[in-house]
């Protein structure tokens, strides 16, 4: 059966990242570090938690949260990005400082810039770095979307996914191997979620955590029944 509709094909962001990608998310309005004694403090905590960042990424972490706008953050992240320096590492300083200034106590006005800055990081970090199948993925789910009810069946499906598949030059065979690769991925990365879920809902969360976890738990599983729609779709190509 066609499963465009059997499914919620919403953009989430996930591990496979399947948002398209189409129009940039501007950045949430910036904390400036000279804002304040609350947030320089919390930048100074961070930097000697995450053993796995350097004093570079928090550099160029420090460049982007004191930008005087969105687009100068932009124009930063852009060039860090074409210059390899937009690193995990970075988006590791950015998530560190965040989670210093909730553990303590800072204003809902700094942690939320500092969420901001965090996520648009990540976003900018995902889309550099996405396999190229990634990008197919996303003007599948694009397309998809967008078909009308009348073009609902499995053969306006099955044309969405050939011309993505062709204008990325790729093969739909390959592209289902991938397509395998990636939810192999997502099952491996979901126990490791799971048990991370348990393990904190056990110890006791605050209502705003658990909100966050219900969002990133909806956002895995729709995120796999995007990827199990398309595949299925490049299944019924290949029979």
């Amino acid at each position: 059966m066609p499963c465009a509709r059997a499914v919620a094909l919403a953009p989430a962001r996930a591990p496979c990242a399947t948002k398209p990608r189409a129009n940039r998310r501007r950045a949430k309005p910036l904390a400036r570090a000279n804002e304040g004694d609350g947030l320089r403090e919390a930048l100074s905590a961070a930097q000697q938690a995450p053993d796995n960042v350097t004093e570079r990424d928090f550099s160029n972490y420090y460049k982007v949260l004191n930008s005087q706008s969105p687009e100068e953050a932009q124009e930063v992240v852009d060039a860090m990005s074409a210059s390899g320096e937009l690193t995990e590492g970075v988006v590791e300083a950015a998530l560190a400082t965040m989670q210093t200034a909730e553990s303590k106590g800072e204003r809902p006005e700094i942690v939320q810039a500092l969420k901001g800055v965090f996520e648009y990081l990540l976003e900018s970090y995902q889309r550099a770095n996405a396999p190229a199948e990634l990008s197919v993925i996303d003007a599948v789910v694009a397309k998809l979307n967008a078909l009308e009810e009348s073009d609902d069946d499995a053969k306006a499906e099955e044309n969405v996914v050939l011309e993505c598949v062709r204008e990325a030059n790729m093969d739909v065979k390959a592209f289902e191997q991938s397509l395998d690769g990636f939810l192999v991925a997502m099952e491996e990365q979901d126990a490791q979620f799971d048990a991370q879920v348990r393990e904190m809902r056990e110890k006791g969360v605050a209502p705003e955590q658990a909100e966050q976890i219900e969002q990133l738990v909806y956002m895995r599983a729709n995120a796999k029944a995007q990827m199990l729609c398309i595949r299925d779709i490049t299944q019924r190509i290949s029979a």
